[in-house]
């Protein structure tokens, strides 16, 4: 019997972590993290798969303002999780009205395709279509991706 109750328990536990939850966002932090409401309790959000630029690099405020946007313009909002970070944020993925902001950044410029954690492939087609259009931030010269920047700052 507890057996069966282990594998029940990890069952559900990955069923929710899959479900999508309706949010209400608070304040976006930066390109790629928001504060949000969900049940009654705040959440800090790290959107999976994306590394926006930071706010003192070129391009953070404008990152910034491209997800307040992307938001703003929607008109139902939920949050997909995959899991918590090092720093306790829950990672996963933004969905308005059936599009995947994450991606949605990527395919405005407005974020890099964070190499280091993709799960689906199919985010580098965005980035190259963004970077062929010259867009966003692939229209610097030279743009540094966040990574190297906090590694340099």
């Amino acid at each position: 019997m507890s057996r069966f109750l282990i594998i029940f328990s990890i069952i559900f536990s990955v069923l929710q972590l899959s479900a999508e939850q309706e949010i209400k966002i608070v304040r976006v932090i930066d390109g790629d993290t928001v504060l949000a409401e969900s049940r009654g309790t705040e959440i800090k959000i790290r959107l999976s798969e994306i590394d926006a630029p930071e706010m003192n690099q070129p391009y953070g405020t404008n990152s910034k303002k491209c997800l307040s946007e992307l938001i703003r313009e929607s008109s139902s909002l939920k949050f997909k999780s995959d899991g918590q970070d090092n720093y306790g944020r829950s990672l996963g993925w933004l969905v308005a009205d059936g599009k995947n902001l994450n991606y949605e950044m990527i395919k405005q410029g407005c974020a890099w395709v964070y190499d280091r954690y993709v799960i689906n492939k199919t985010i580098y087609s965005f980035q190259n279509g963004a970077r062929l259009k010259n867009i966003g931030l692939w229209n610097q010269n030279n743009p540094v991706a966040p990574w190297i920047w906090r590694r340099n700052n």
